[in-house]
């Protein structure tokens, strides 16, 4: 497939590594005898302790180091893009950023997460709608994307990186540092999730089709378990990585957009945003007509929505 296809086309690019959750569960449903129906209950459990706190006391072990397990094609910098380098750690990790306003004044920002785990040059026209609406947009890569330095932990040390981020377009001149929102789509909507409940200046996060229980994808996701870079049996690694069981840290208000095909997000993606709730945390989940690809155009729209609200 093209990299030039819009978020709509993109499954199946993303089919070994992201949502492959329905294609095996689809086609066993389709047969007369075969495996049962797949389980899409949670089955990680909120946690009543802090998500911070919880990280610091935690070493991932990782099995293979290296990038992720995906390939990617050299992006050409998109006009009204301006490609640059923020630093996470040791790392420097390339971004792009829109045009900086010359008004004087300070104006609202998006860090806005990719899907996949490649850097894609179709990613800047996903996310016009937040340029149109007057928001300075920054989309970062993460670490070892597109042949960039850095091991691949599926959802961990990349939560560095988007908090890294979110501080180097939090510092810019040209923003107010009280209006940063995240958002992101599938890989990038579960990083979104993680991210908002470690980070306490977004002022509002959207997720868009986002893992919020990886123990469920591991299961079901094909070839998602030899793609882990941990032990995909070791609960504890689970868990960390699992936004569902940190509901509680929530540091701002959510919301958790999936489509309405998208069966793997129709119980865990609610309970989320219920866990987070019954913390006093604003969040709701809301489901958008279409499947991983087809929702995402009208999820940036609401997302867009949902953000004005905090202008």
């Amino acid at each position: 497939m093209s990299r030039t296809t819009r978020p709509q086309a993109m499954p199946i690019r993303l089919l070994l590594i992201l949502v492959a959750f329905f294609s095996a569960s689809q086609c066993s449903a389709q047969e007369k005898t075969g495996p049962a129906e797949p389980d899409y209950r949670p089955r990680v459990e909120v946690q009543h302790r802090d998500f911070a706190a919880a990280r610091s006391n935690f070493k991932t072990q990782i099995r293979r180091r290296g990038p992720p397990p995906t390939q990617w094609e050299d992006v050409v910098t998109p006009p009204g893009a301006t490609e640059f380098f923020y630093s996470s750690g040791e790392l420097c990790l390339k971004a792009w950023l829109s045009r900086l306003p010359d008004s004087g004044k300070k104006s609202p920002a998006v860090l806005f997460l990719h899907g996949g785990f490649d850097f894609y040059s179709d990613i800047w026209n996903f996310v016009q709608p937040f340029r149109d609406a007057g928001y300075i947009v920054m989309l970062p890569t993460v670490r070892g994307e597109n042949g960039q330095h850095g091991v691949f932990t599926m959802y961990f040390d990349e939560i560095t990186d988007v908090i890294n981020a979110a501080e180097y377009l939090r510092n810019l001149p040209a923003v107010d540092p009280n209006r940063v929102f995240v958002a992101g789509y599938s890989v990038g909507g579960t990083l979104t999730m993680l991210a908002a409940e470690l980070y306490p200046h977004f002022r509002a996060a959207a997720s868009i089709s986002g893992t919020g229980d990886l123990a469920t994808y591991l299961k079901y996701a094909k070839g998602a378990a030899y793609n882990a870079p941990f032990d995909p049996d070791d609960s504890q690694e689970v868990l960390m990585r699992s936004a569902l069981a940190w509901a509680e840290s929530l540091k701002c208000p959510l919301r958790l957009f999936y489509g309405t095909q998208e069966a793997y997000f129709a119980i865990a993606t609610p309970a989320m945003a219920a866990a987070a709730r019954g913390h006093g945390v604003d969040a709701e989940a809301v489901a958008v007509e279409g499947d991983h690809g087809s929702n995402a155009e009208r999820s940036v729209t609401l997302a867009v929505q949902f953000f004005r609200l905090f202008n």
